[in-house]
């Protein structure tokens, strides 16, 4: 089971690692930020749609959500990517991989960026 606050751990951790390399300090704030877009942005489309399904007329609503879900698969890809990346920085620097699914099952890395978020957000400061 993980520790109550991991993500924040790993990330103070792993920056910690790179402290002397602006450009990976530069990716892991990337990683961080595509990481809260996603959720942002999955919660933004999957919310609106009852409003837009009401709102707009039927061809409208689907070019719409379509639009939409054009923009979140590109989030998303942003995300992986970062996952990606930050999962060499570890194997680099032989320290336990932060992803520890299978990259390529786009609803597992989903899962595990809401993890991530969710984990930041129960263990804020209040």
């Amino acid at each position: 089971m993980k520790r109550e606050n991991w993500a924040v751990d790993f990330f103070a951790k792993i920056s910690e690692i790179y402290s002397d390399d602006p450009d990976i300090l530069e990716i892991i704030e990337d990683t961080i930020e595509s990481y809260g877009n996603y959720l942002n942005y999955v919660y933004k489309m999957e919310s609106l749609k009852a409003v837009l399904k009401i709102k707009l007329e039927a061809i409208e609503y689907r070019k719409r959500i379509e639009e939409m879900d054009v923009h979140r698969t590109s989030i998303h890809n942003a995300a992986i990517s970062s996952t990606r990346i930050i999962n060499r920085l570890c194997e680099a620097n032989d320290i336990p991989l932060f992803f520890e699914g299978d990259i390529s099952d786009r609803v597992e890395v989903a899962d595990f960026i809401r993890d991530v978020v969710l984990n930041v957000f129960e263990n804020r400061k209040r």
